[in-house]
């Protein structure tokens, strides 16, 4: 924050509006306070009075220690600010609301008699991409475990198989032993798909990108479901925008992805309803140009500043089920959580690390008894999120053992 060492007149009681004009003008998301030498607030932006949960006109006028309060009793940064020529610190300030945000406080103590200058960077979405940078290291690390242990049980658990088809040919199909390696049969193929999901979560396949239309994603996941969609009496609405570009994509894995969350969708509508598949192009902020979430990935540290603006291909599968508790919805991505019996809860987990793999993103949205929107976004960027050649991948050699 540059400012200028401009003096009023002496005693005069009015601010350098030089340096006033330039941090006002400076940075609309940055919050700004100008405190009078009596400590009161003179001028507040819009951006601070965000972050504050207050108006312009309870600020201005009012004693700035009273706008600007921190969680800490006794903590006083408008006292601090007259104190030093310049200070930085991080703080949680209070809104008149109750509302709690954490901020970085920058001051500057400017003319004389002293005038007090604060700005207030609201550090909600750094804290946010911080902790996201750290759950994907902890899923990396848990990927890394899961392949191991899955390579590890896979061998015997064939063993097992074998084992188990050699003993039911040596007894009669009425034979009560036989009911038994039946069991034995039917478990060793529901822990071999689970090994195989772990695989998958743990190892995703390097994404073979081409140009194509997501329709056909959509209208082979409609085909595939429709069966179960009519005896849940559930109605199914496809809505494309006209004059789509193709986007990059490897399209079994993309129809994977829609699959699950189709799945899903007609779970959650046990007495029916409507289940719409929209398509459009939008404008959002996306990641730069990085790896996908595997085991062997080195992980980038997250940019500084906001993200770049790039254009998507948006797939919204909408439902109008039963929706997702508020306290299921924070979880809904982690690997191993399942509300539904019998679940290895790696279904969403292994969508998230395809999206990932094509450099996209996979969020959902939900309320209770109205149902939930799941948004699937493909970045339109030509061969964006091509990581590496399918030659040159350092997972080649596990594809043996998929």
């Amino acid at each position: 924050m540059s400012l200028s060492r401009r003096r009023g007149p002496r005693g005069t009681g009015r601010p350098p509006h030089d340096a006033v004009a330039a941090a006002l003008m400076a940075d609309a998301d940055v919050g700004i306070l100008l405190v009078s030498p009596e400590g009161r607030v003179t001028e507040i932006n819009a951006a601070a009075l965000r972050l504050l949960s207050t108006t312009r006109a309870r600020a201005r006028g009012a004693t700035a220690s009273q706008v600007l309060r921190t969680v800490v009793a006794g903590d006083d940064p408008v006292a601090e600010a007259f104190r030093a020529r310049r200070a930085e610190r991080e703080a949680v300030v209070l809104g008149k609301s109750g509302g709690q945000v954490a901020v970085r406080l920058r001051s500057a103590r400017v003319g004389r008699p002293p005038w007090v200058l604060l700005a207030l960077s609201d550090l909600t979405q750094a804290r946010r991409r911080e902790h996201e940078l750290r759950r994907r290291e902890r899923l990396a690390t848990l990927g890394q475990l899961s392949a191991g242990v899955a390579h590890e049980i896979r061998n015997p658990l064939a063993g097992i198989g074998t084992s188990a088809q050699v003993l039911l040919r040596r007894f009669e199909p009425r034979d009560e032993r036989a009911r038994f390696v039946r069991v034995i049969l039917d478990e060793v193929a529901r822990l071999d798909r689970i090994v195989t999901s772990l695989l998958q979560y743990a190892q995703p396949r390097v994404p073979e990108l081409k140009a194509q239309a997501l329709e056909p994603c959509v209208q082979r996941v409609v085909e595939l479901t429709g069966d179960a969609a009519r005896e849940a009496s559930v109605r199914v609405e496809v809505d494309v925008a006209r004059r789509l570009s193709p986007v990059y994509i490897d399209s079994d894995l993309v129809t994977q992805v829609i699959l699950n969350v189709t799945l899903n969708a007609i779970q959650a509508m046990p007495r029916g309803g409507t289940l719409r598949y929209e398509i459009q192009r939008l404008r959002r902020r996306g990641p730069s140009r990085g790896r996908g979430r595997r085991v062997t990935d080195r992980r980038r540290s997250s940019s500084v500043g906001r993200a770049p603006w790039r254009h998507y291909q948006q797939i919204r599968v909408i439902d109008t089920g039963i929706g997702i508790p508020r306290g299921v919805l924070s979880r809904l991505f982690d690997p191993f959580f399942s509300t539904k019996p019998g679940g290895t809860g790696l279904g969403l987990s292994i969508c998230q690390s395809i999206m990932q793999e094509h450099l996209g993103s996979i969020e959902v949205a939900s309320r209770e008894g109205r149902g939930t929107t799941v948004l699937l976004n493909f970045p339109m960027e030509k061969r964006h999120g091509e990581r590496r050649s399918p030659r040159s991948s350092p997972d080649r050699s596990d594809a043996a053992h998929r």
